[in-house]
């Protein structure tokens, strides 16, 4: 009923991967100034974390013991000004990384979305769109939180740590050693837990990504769920999942607050051994009591790293996986490219040949044989014919026009326009030339001028007169603002014919040179079928199209029919001369008419 387009399909990513943090350097290079920036910023505000105790350690050995009421004035004003100053640099290193990591982000996005844009047709006919929406958002935000929050925490606590350990090991040697010896105990710890509580993480975002994946689908599937009255049935995977996700869920959350609740135990049993150590020290005169103060602040300040450390070793798991999932598509050539010198194609003025072409999606699972979809096909368009594509469903219809259009390119054979083969064509300048209109069709969230331009400069009155050809104008006059009326998602506040008509107003708009209609009419009522037929024949004039259609009362007046049958042209003809012929096409014609 459902799939999972989880993000989370690979295996338990590694805590630390220097080849693939290697991979990643050349893609923050660009911002290494606004890296060293922040990382400047990160000094000063963990130099400025170390001083407050000093100043607690002078304030009681030096002020208050020498009674001196200014001096201590002053070891005030210099302890509020030393926090405000703190946290105007915590302010500043928050700025700094979050401008940063906006930056990066968009650009990475940018260049992997650029990426895919340029794969083959392929590609995306092997992952679902969820994935491929995920390693766009989600993988790239991963990666982000490695390259700043993650990479200035665990370096600011690496300084922290390091300053106190140095300033506690000046003020006094023997007090240090005491508390350092339950160093090693904490760190077998952490060590235990991340290797325990890893792989329990991991487990816990696929099963996430899964109830995120079913619940998309169920909301989006929501009219069919209901009118099967599949409610308690999707109520019942729903809570199946959920008690899927807690029973791994639930112990690594115990898991870690067992280990946070031990370090909280250690921290007070650092603090007992400052305690009686150190004011053992202070009753023999080894020690001032300011000191002894100076090693309980930073000792509070020490676990700091720790629970730091622990806390972003999820996130460096994740940020891994997602750079190797986005090193994935990254290393991704397609195989469908301009080859070197392809040349442009000025206009269209003779025909389109496909001669002897055949093709396959790939190989059959375990063998060297293809699965032919196409096999040896061979038509020819003139320019200004009107072509059409009939069959039934899966006989291999659209995958004509996914070879013409270079979406996929033929095994064998070969595709000619104008005599030169298509692959010789530059393959921006090869679609160019034509106008597709497909049966699904797809609007996007803007106003019906940008849905009908694409982006693209065009002409106001050469979009009237499109819309007025296909009898658009009524929609129009519907619409609160015409062209400059919002659309919703997929043009949800249009009908399917509108929607259709939509896809023809946006291929006349283009003013291709060859149409190709895939099933365009399929969709539409009877009426707007009408008005598109109308427009269709004044639109052909002058053009050239080749038209896949099931309904056979749309191509009646084609000057051929070809009848694409199990991935052959089984007839060709004119629609008289293929009922004279009284073959495969004359019994679809029967079925429909009859």
């Amino acid at each position: 009923m459902w799939h999972d387009d989880s993000i989370e399909d690979l295996p338990v990513g590694k805590l630390y991967d220097g080849r693939m943090l290697k991979r990643l350097l050349p893609l923050v290079a660009p911002f290494r100034a606004r890296i060293l920036a922040a990382g400047l910023v990160l000094l000063a505000s963990s130099g400025l974390a170390l001083l407050p105790p000093l100043l607690l350690r002078r304030a009681i050995d030096v002020d208050i013991a020498g009674r001196d009421f200014h001096g201590l004035l002053f070891t005030a004003a210099a302890f509020v000004l030393l926090q405000a100053g703190t946290a105007g640099v915590g302010f500043l290193l928050q700025v700094a990384l979050e401008s940063l990591g906006v930056r990066m982000v968009s650009a990475l996005k940018q260049r992997l979305f650029g990426h895919m844009l340029g794969l083959d047709a392929a590609y995306f006919d092997r992952f679902a769109t969820g994935k491929l929406i995920a390693r766009v958002e989600s993988d790239t935000e991963a990666i982000r939180r490695l390259f700043t929050s993650t990479m200035f925490t665990l370096l600011g606590s690496l300084v922290s740590l390091i300053g106190m350990v140095a300033v506690m090991a000046s003020v006094s040697w023997r007090l240090f050693q005491a508390v350092a010896a339950i160093l090693p105990v904490i760190v077998l710890l952490t060590v235990l837990y991340q290797r325990k509580v890893r792989p329990l993480f991991a487990v816990v975002r696929r099963k996430y990504a899964g109830i995120v994946g079913f619940l998309t689908e169920m909301v989006q599937g929501v009219r069919v769920v209901q009118a099967f009255s599949r409610e308690p049935a999707v109520d019942r995977r729903l809570r199946e999942l959920n008690a899927s996700m807690l029973k791994t869920q639930l112990p690594s959350e115990i898991l870690s607050m067992g280990f946070f609740s031990l370090m909280g135990v250690f921290e007070i049993i650092g603090l007992a051994v400052i305690l009686f150590a150190g004011g053992g020290m202070v009753a023999a005169g080894a020690l001032t009591i300011g000191s002894l103060v100076l090693f309980l602040g930073y000792l509070r300040q020490f676990f700091g790293p720790v629970y730091a450390f622990s806390e972003q070793v999820n996130v460096m798991q994740r940020a891994f996986a997602a750079a190797d999932r986005v090193f994935q598509i990254l290393d991704l050539r397609p195989q469908v490219v301009d080859k070197p010198g392809a040349a442009a194609w000025p206009a269209f003025a003779e025909a389109i040949e496909f001669r002897n072409v055949f093709f396959s999606y790939g190989e059959r699972a375990g063998q060297q044989e293809r699965d032919w979809v196409l096999k040896d096909i061979c038509f020819r368009v003139g320019k200004g014919q009107k072509v059409a594509l009939v069959g039934a469903t899966g006989g291999g219809k659209t995958s004509v026009i996914n070879l013409l259009l270079r979406f996929y390119d033929a095994q064998q054979g070969a595709i000619t326009v104008d005599g030169r083969d298509i692959r010789d064509i530059a393959i921006a300048d090869l679609r160019r030339k034509f106008g597709l209109v497909l049966q699904d069709v797809f609007l996007f969230p803007g106003t019906v001028r940008e849905n009908l331009t694409l982006g693209t400069e065009i002409a106001e009155d050469r979009l009237l007169k499109a819309a007025e050809i296909l009898g658009l104008k009524r929609i129009l006059r519907k619409l609160p603002q015409g062209l400059e009326s919002e659309l919703a998602e997929r043009g949800a506040n249009l009908s399917q014919g509108e929607r259709q008509l939509m896809s023809f107003a946006r291929a006349l708009a283009f003013d291709p040179q060859i149409l190709i209609l895939d099933e365009a009419t399929s969709s539409v009522d009877p009426r707007s079928e009408r008005l598109i037929q109308a427009g269709i024949r004044r639109l052909l004039k002058g053009r050239t199209a080749i038209i896949i259609a099931h309904r056979l009362s749309t191509i009646l007046d084609a000057d051929r029919i070809l009848v694409v049958h199990k991935g052959r042209i089984a007839e060709s003809g004119t629609h008289e001369e293929l009922m004279e012929k009284n073959g495969y096409y004359a019994k679809l014609y029967r079925i429909q008419f009859t």
